[in-house]
């Protein structure tokens, strides 16, 4: 499974409330809130600034730094580490709740970024899948990446990590287009395309088509 768009936020298991204390629901869904702080949108110059959550490679980061910028012309830079999200682990599952970990992200991003992602080497899940390769929340302009299902399992330590470095590229722009407002898109040749496994992250790779293009640049 692949990505999700989140425009509200989910509650984490074991947290619901019993049936008889639930307020009555709107026949409308809600619009997403934005943070006060946040509502306005960057400025041209802002930044993409990448956040390594746990052990990931800050050279790893560094690699992909330059497409992030000359995909969306503006300039990008890594944040210094967060902690490993334990707070995220779902001992059942044996895997990291990917909501939590996208919290932190949301409350860590400034006004003075266009876009906050975080970068993890831990499984992540939603509840309704059995894993995400990554998580956006267009409201907040942040979003979360794993390499863990990333990692190719065959070939050389070189050309193991230089396929890593491709689909993680094409991961990190997909989720920065969910950020600008783009949709999943029905080619399958396009970024923006919904990857159901790895090797339809192969198969698109890192490019938008030419209607996902126009209204990327539309968007700017």
């Amino acid at each position: 499974m692949s990505d999700i768009n989140r425009s509200r936020r989910r509650q984490f298991p074991g947290t619901e409330a019993p049936a008889d204390e639930l307020p009555d629901l709107p026949l409308e869904p809600l619009p997403p809130e934005i943070p006060a702080h946040l509502e306005a949108k960057p400025a041209a110059d802002a930044p993409i600034v990448l956040v390594p959550v746990g052990s990931v490679e800050e050279a790893v980061l560094e690699r992909i730094r330059p497409t992030l910028e000359e995909t969306f012309r503006r300039a990008s830079t890594v944040h210094k580490p967060l902690p490993v999200p334990k707070y995220a682990f779902n001992p059942t599952r044996g895997q990291y709740h990917s909501a939590a970990i996208l919290k932190r992200i949301e409350t860590l991003r400034a006004t003075e970024w266009d876009a906050a992602i975080g970068v993890v080497d831990v499984d992540l899940f939603v509840p309704e899948v059995p894993f995400i390769f990554g998580e956006a929340d267009r409201s907040t302009r942040s979003a979360i990446i794993s390499v863990t299902r990333l990692r190719p399992e065959s070939g050389t330590p070189e050309s193991k990590k230089e396929l890593l470095l491709k689909r993680l590229v094409a991961e990190a722009i997909h989720q920065v287009g969910l950020i600008r407002g783009l949709a999943q898109c029905p080619n399958n040749r396009c970024v923006m395309f919904y990857s159901a496994t790895v090797q339809d992250t192969d198969k698109k790779g890192a490019s938008f088509c030419a209607n996902c293009r126009k209204r990327l640049i539309s968007d700017v």
